[in-house]
């Protein structure tokens, strides 16, 4: 009897020590997780555009030759008189002057504002034509090497031809609530453009731009509704933005926010680089870190390789932010570092295929 007993008493003593342990096991962890010293920040990478343009032009002139004499600059007023009269439906096309000139200015604005590309737009932009003709011959490269030297520019972006697709429609229709009113405007834009360099070897590239948007509403009153809709000049100067956003996006970068991740390592003189990152001074911060990457602990310069890493990678050299990851890798093991990895390969397999597609 003594002896099940003890031998009760010694299981139980076990089951219990298990317990304590796993309970033991589970408070490091969580103590460990709560601890963690790897931070995420929000950074902005850049996606290449469409067309990817050689780094020979870095600065454009741009000019607005697509105006003939079918253009117009009819009033707010005029057009909606035309809408009224024609019931409300109209199935037009329109080439609204004001249209034209806010495109070229919005793709000017775009394409400064990704970074890829310094902007002139000369005082005299707008090439006076006489004819009625839909895309003029290219540019002589007499003219556009004239352009280059008068504005200090590498290339001439030119808007060759626009025009608009302009639909309306408003039906009475049998709403959820009821009856009632819907409205929709539709515009169909389409521009083509020409990018010239000042190299006879270098033919002048094409694009053609074209895409839609649209706007839907519906009320109860036919009033109502239309006062919801875009007046029909507001839809035409809507349509001269789009295809000045969109031609810009053809050929230069766009910008977008992404999660990435860095160590902090609770050493004060290696986190010092951390104010400095959260305000774009990855420089900076390289010089710090570099100090560090030394390190006798494999545990800490691990973390100091894969925060160089990531600086490395926000200066735009990402053959050396990948050799970085891999030093981290080896000197101490982390999921961190081997999703890094799996990311930065990514972006030089992208890098790489780009580069084969430069116009």
């Amino acid at each position: 009897m003594k002896y099940y007993q003890s031998n009760f008493l010694y299981s139980f003593s076990r089951i219990k020590f298990l317990f304590i342990k796993e309970l033991i096991i589970i408070g490091i962890s969580l103590i460990s997780f709560a601890c963690t010293s790897l931070r995420e920040i929000e950074i902005e990478t850049s996606l290449s555009p469409q067309y990817q343009i050689a780094d020979d032009v870095q600065s454009l002139a741009l000019l607005n030759r697509g105006m003939n004499l079918r253009f117009t600059n009819l009033s707010s007023d005029s057009l909606e008189k035309i809408m009224i009269n024609q019931k409300m439906k109209m199935d037009t096309v329109f080439r609204d002057s004001m249209a034209c000139d806010t495109m070229i200015h919005i793709a000017a604005q775009a394409l400064f504002n990704s970074g890829r590309f310094d902007v002139v737009i000369p005082r005299e932009y707008i090439v006076n034509r006489n004819d009625s003709g839909d895309i003029l011959t290219p540019l002589d490269i007499n003219s556009v090497q004239r352009i280059c030297k008068l504005y200090n520019v590498d290339g001439v972006l030119v808007l060759e031809g626009f025009n608009e697709q302009l639909s309306t429609n408003y039906d009475y229709r049998v709403l959820d609530e009821g009856g009632g009113f819907e409205g929709s405007t539709d515009i169909n834009y389409k521009s083509d453009w020409r990018l010239y360099r000042p190299d006879n070897n270098k033919v002048a590239i094409r694009f053609q731009v074209g895409d839609s948007i649209f706007w839907k509403s519906n009320n109860l009153e036919l009033n109502s509704l239309y006062l919801q809709m875009p007046r029909t000049k507001e839809a035409l100067i809507g349509g001269g933005i789009a295809s000045g956003l969109k031609m810009a996006a053809y050929i230069s970068p766009a910008w977008v926010k992404r999660l990435r991740y860095y160590f902090q390592t609770g050493n004060k003189d290696i986190d010092a680089a951390i104010p400095l990152i959260k305000e774009n001074k990855w420089e900076e911060a390289i010089q710090i870190w570099s100090k560090h990457s030394s390190l006798n602990s494999s545990r800490i310069r691990s973390k100091v390789e894969f925060n160089l890493a990531l600086a490395f990678e926000m200066t735009g050299d990402l053959d050396l932010a990948i050799e970085w990851v891999l030093k981290s890798y080896k000197s101490n093991y982390s999921s961190a570092a081997d999703e890094y990895l799996k990311v930065l390969d990514t972006s030089r397999k992208a890098r790489n295929k780009e580069s084969k597609i430069r116009y």
